[in-house]
Formats: C-alpha cells, sequence, structure tokens
C-alpha cells in the first residue's frame, strides 16, 4: 500500500501561507540563534522573509505588515502552524477554535484577511511555506553578518536577485512571473497605519540607576533610584515614564544582554546617604578632581564618564 499527500493548488490572490523557521548565525562575531519568518504566496510561491530575535506577538504582526508593503496587497487567507499568537486552542477536528484575540482584531477586522490554522496533526496542510523556510535556511548556512539590520538586507537582495527569479521545482515557473497574474488580485491595504501593539511593563529603578527590560538594561536618570516607573516600547523606541511623565527614551537594543546609557542620566551622581551603591563618583563643578570610591567595577563608571553606550 502506499500512502501519499495531494498537493492542493490555489488560484491566484486567494492562500498564503506563514512559518517561523529558527538558525544559529553569526552577528558582530559572536553566534546568535535568530528566528526567520517566511510568508509564501500559494499561487504563485513568491515569498517575503525577514530574521528576528523572537516570535512574540508584536514582532509577528510587524513581519506580517512588513509582507503585506513586500508584495503591495494581501492574500485572502493565510494558513499558520497552531502557535499561540494565532491559535489558543482548538478540538482535533479543527472546527472549534478559540483564537487569540489580538491577533483576530489584526486578521479579519484590521486588514480583511481570513486567518487559518491547520488541522491538529496534519501539517501538510502548509507544506509549501515549510519548503520555503527550508530553502531560506539554506541561503543563511554560514554567514557572517555585522548585524541583524545587515542580514535582512542581504536577504532581501538573496529574495529579489535569487528566489523570484528561480524555477520553482513544483510548479516549473518563475514566481515573478506567476505574481503578476496575482498580485492585482490581493486585498489592497495601502493607506491603512500600522496596527500597533503598546507593550507595557512596570519596572524597579536599581541602585545603579538602571532598569532591565526584555533582558536588556537601560539607563534613567539617577534621580529615580528605587522608584517604579513604567516601561513602554513603540516603533523601535523604549520609553520610561514616572508619574505619567516621560524621563528616558533610548533605541530598543537588538537581541539579548545589551546595556544602553544615557551619560546625562548620571550628570548629577553626588554623595548620598541613602544611595551607598551609588557612591562612587562626586562631581564638583568647581574642581576638575574627582573623588573615586570604588564599591563595584569602575570601569561601568569610566565608561559614563566617556560618554558610551555600552
Amino acid at each position: 500500500m502506499i500512502y501519499g499527500t495531494r498537493s492542493f493548488e490555489t488560484p491566484p490572490g486567494k492562500q498564503g501561507e506563514v512559518d517561523w523557521g529558527q538558525r544559529w548565525t553569526v552577528l558582530s562575531g559572536r553566534p546568535v540563534k535568530i528566528h526567520i519568518f517566511v510568508m509564501t504566496l500559494g499561487y504563485s510561491r513568491r515569498i517575503f522573509a525577514t530574521a528576528t530575535f523572537d516570535e512574540k506577538l508584536p514582532t509577528f504582526i510587524q513581519c506580517h505588515e512588513k509582507a503585506f508593503d513586500h508584495f503591495g496587497g494581501i492574500p485572502h487567507e493565510l494558513i499558520y502552524d497552531n502557535t499561540k499568537t494565532v491559535v489558543l486552542s482548538q478540538d482535533y477536528t479543527g472546527r472549534n477554535i478559540k483564537w487569540n484575540a489580538t491577533f483576530w482584531d489584526f486578521s479579519p477586522y484590521y486588514y480583511g484577511f481570513r486567518p487559518w490554522p491547520h488541522r491538529p496533526y496534519r501539517a501538510q496542510t502548509k507544506g509549501k511555506v515549510e519548503s520555503e523556510v527550508k530553502y531560506v535556511k539554506r541561503f543563511l548556512r554560514g554567514k557572517s553578518l555585522d548585524s541583524l539590520v545587515h542580514l535582512n538586507h542581504a536577504l532581501a537582495q538573496w529574495i529579489a536577485q535569487v528566489a523570484d527569479q528561480r524555477v520553482h521545482g513544483t510548479n516549473h515557473r518563475k514566481p515573478i512571473e506567476l505574481f503578476e497574474k496575482e498580485k492585482h488580485l490581493l486585498i489592497c491595504h495601502h493607506g491603512k497605519p500600522a496596527f500597533t501593539i503598546e507593550q507595557r511593563a512596570i519596572r524597579h529603578v536599581a541602585r545603579d540607576s538602571m532598569i532591565s527590560f526584555e533582558a536588556n538594561r537601560y539607563s534613567v536618570p539617577v534621580r529615580f533610584v528605587g522608584k517604579q516607573v513604567e516601561v513602554q516600547c513603540k516603533t523601535g523606541q523604549v520609553l520610561v515614564y514616572h508619574d505619567s511623565r516621560l524621563v528616558a527614551s533610548h533605541p530598543r537594543c537588538e537581541g539579548k544582554y545589551h546595556t544602553q546609557i544615557d551619560k546625562e542620566h548620571y550628570h548629577d551622581i553626588t554623595y548620598r546617604e541613602d544611595l551607598p551603591s551609588l557612591r562612587l563618583l562626586h562631581f564638583d563643578n568647581s574642581s576638575s578632581d574627582e573623588q573615586e570610591v570604588q564599591i563595584r567595577d569602575l570601569s561601568f563608571y569610566e565608561d559614563l564618564l566617556q560618554g558610551g553606550a555600552l
């Protein structure tokens, strides 16, 4: 007995598939695990791919919007794995689905496309995109790049010059040629503002006047040491509020375990009985001398005085 699966072809503009892949690569000389978002159009097999540091819902939605811009429109249906960013639960038949409420607001209500999770134990229902994920991962194999921005620039060039122009092994046509038949049938999304999700968190300002957010550290003015602040992430910026007033802003760090420091936040450091861990530098505007009392690694504060972001 021969077992197999049937390949289903979709009409132009009707359907696309979305999936993630993961791969270790080298960025700035360090091995880093990146996540690869891939969207494939079912008819033309044209792809969009971008690399990220996580698969969280805000990132997931931003990747969709980049794909929509790349294609100049949106397929009427998109098929997904049973990821929690799309589906919270479903039964074996695939009929009783509990959707992620934010993603549901993003998909049919905001952009007008219908999401479909594949049925449990039927991963082959999105086999097109799984093949494309493997294809993208082969391109990234052995790459050593300066940054995630550099990686995505190289990826975009490769898609335009190679992936779009290849003769696809299934339909034996170039994706960019078949795309001409479906680009006008995609849902138009031009003029819509980006769908925004504000990330908010409450943080306690540590004695070194730093807060932790998404496994990175950001400075705030020293007068807020010991206080609670609200952290918001918007359009690549980390914003810190105290009593509804903006007190610090930084570019959002790429990856983890990085530090962003604004030297002005430490300009008024002085001796204070209630802040023993900050008794390292005494600033006296009338003198060029600096008193130093080493309680923690002095190199941290030397970097601050030089004005560099760690």
